[in-house]
């Protein structure tokens, strides 16, 4: 049989842990535009990009003020990733076929053609290259950052996520065909 002592060191112990995710709550509401489809963050800059489908276009959003700005992106952008080393953004635009590049620093912007309905973007900050999972041409297109030039490689039918180990090297695409 438990004891007194050991039953109220369990709840002393439950409570302790569980403080850090009871004290979590929301500090701010920062308006975006429409139908926000995706969120990514600079841990460098403390700067956050939202996917915007809806209004074409990115909400950079400043974590330390929560002021924000807006940048154009092509048509039903759904997909951000960020490069922190290199403070560049990248955007995929779903029925514009490329992916929006956007200077962190200056919020100007530059368009990288990809496949058809560029679906997800992953960035790999070791080698700087980016790769954009293109659900209907069922492959992802690599893009160099440093030039901005593509190659392409088949990934099987429908990809629609993308993941990239750094210390490896090696990416991961989840197709929905």
């Amino acid at each position: 049989m438990k004891s007194w002592r050991s039953t109220a060191l369990l709840v002393l112990l439950s409570l302790l842990f569980m403080k850090p995710v009871l004290g979590q709550r929301v500090t701010a509401t920062v308006a975006a535009g429409a139908a926000s489809r995706a969120v990514a963050l600079n841990p460098v800059t403390n700067k956050i990009y939202v996917a915007n489908a809806n209004s074409n276009n990115v909400t950079v959003i400043d974590g330390a003020t929560n002021t924000t700005a807006t940048v154009n992106a092509g048509t039903f952008p759904i997909a951000v990733a960020v490069n922190p080393v290199t403070n560049t953004i990248y955007v995929a635009n779903f029925n514009s076929n490329n992916v929006t590049v956007i200077n962190g620093a200056t919020n100007t912007t530059t368009t990288v053609n990809t496949g058809t309905n560029p679906a997800a973007v992953a960035v790999n900050p070791v080698t700087n290259k980016i790769y954009v999972a293109n659900q209907g041409s069922a492959n992802v297109t690599v893009i160099d950052e440093a030039t901005n030039t593509t190659t392409t490689v088949n990934a099987g039918a429908g990809p629609r996520a993308v993941a990239v180990n750094p210390v490896t090297n090696k990416i991961y695409v989840a197709n929905y065909g």
